[in-house]
């Protein structure tokens, strides 16, 4: 009997890691915060690079998005 459930608990185990985004589905290892941290950072310096704001602008910002 303990045989048949180790059988179906290795067996769903690898069901469910087989497909490699399961874990990016279910959100396991991201964490959302950081991703939003680093897509606002990433369009303050296109916004920097393409002189939309100034580097006071451009610090005062990156200050506020990393608190």
């Amino acid at each position: 009997m303990m045989f048949f459930f180790m059988l179906g608990f290795i067996f769903i185990v690898w069901y469910l890691l087989k497909d490699e985004n399961i874990l990016k589905k279910l959100r396991i290892f991201q964490n959302d915060g950081d991703d939003a941290k680093s897509k606002a950072l990433k369009i303050l310096n296109e916004k920097f690079a393409n002189d939309e704001i100034s580097e006071e602008e451009y610090l005062r910002r990156k200050k506020l998005i990393e608190q």
